[in-house]
């Protein structure tokens, strides 16, 4: 089946990264972020390292800053949990200083930048692969890195009928303001909850006529994609390997 639906994450753009084999950069992306899982933030070369690999992939992407802010503020409940972290401590930890009484340990202190620094590096280059890959593009990746059919039909169907359900969202709040819906404070809940329930109904049975409709038009489980001269790599490729070799080289070699 062809198709060329992509989402809203997509940023249709000239970039160097837009028009790389789609298998590619999921690859880098599953490898840079392992590397970065995995290390443990002693050295700061390593650190220095591994920044400098997310940025050249986002400077490659041409990313508004406004946009990528935007996106990265997905990693805001991270924030707020790792806050709390200093104020923990594993064993007789050192205390750095006392904050309103509280005391600020120094382990609890070392996780939360540790996992401050792995998580927007991890969300910036989900971010980078989401805005230069379509999901159909994804999908079609997938597939050349031999991942189980069953999985990707799943993630296919998955994407389309979140698409589905957000389009029918829309309708039932326009309909809801159409009909002089502005009420606050729990009166107004009753409304939400049928508008929900109907919502519910709708996105299910218009998920199941385009499952239909795809069904007859020869859909088999396998995406196709338009004809289109993708490229191959070997930044990416460079790219991958200094990441984990820095981590190897930074948690067994020094």
């Amino acid at each position: 089946m062809e198709t060329t639906h992509s989402h809203h994450l997509e940023i249709h753009s000239t970039s160097f990264l837009s028009n790389i084999r789609p298998e590619i950069k999921i690859a880098t992306t599953f490898i840079i972020v392992l590397s970065i899982a995995f290390l443990s933030l002693e050295k700061n070369l390593a650190i220095v390292v591994q920044t400098f690999v997310v940025l050249l992939l986002l400077y490659l992407s041409k990313i508004k800053i406004s946009t990528y802010f935007k996106r990265l503020s997905i990693d805001i409940p991270f924030v707020l949990f790792a806050l709390f972290l200093p104020f923990l401590s594993k064993g007789d930890s050192t205390v750095m200083f006392e904050f309103f009484s509280l005391p600020i340990y120094e382990t609890g202190f070392n996780e939360m930048i540790s996992i401050l620094i792995k998580i927007t590096l991890c969300v910036s280059l989900a971010i980078v692969l989401t805005a230069t890959t379509s999901n159909i593009e994804i999908i079609y990746g997938l597939q050349k890195l031999k991942i189980s059919p069953l999985l990707i039909s799943i993630l296919s169907f998955a994407i389309r009928y979140i698409d589905v359900f957000i389009d029918e969202f829309k309708r039932v709040k326009v309909a809801m303001k159409s009909r002089g819906y502005d009420q606050k404070g729990l009166r107004g809940l009753k409304p939400i909850a049928y508008a929900s329930g109907a919502m519910l109904i709708r996105g299910y049975e218009r998920g199941e006529r385009v499952y239909n409709s795809m069904i007859s038009r020869g859909f088999n489980g396998s995406i196709e994609l338009k004809k289109r001269e993708f490229k191959k790599s070997y930044l990416l490729y460079y790219l991958s390997f200094i990441s984990i070799a820095t981590t190897i080289v930074e948690r067994f070699l020094i």
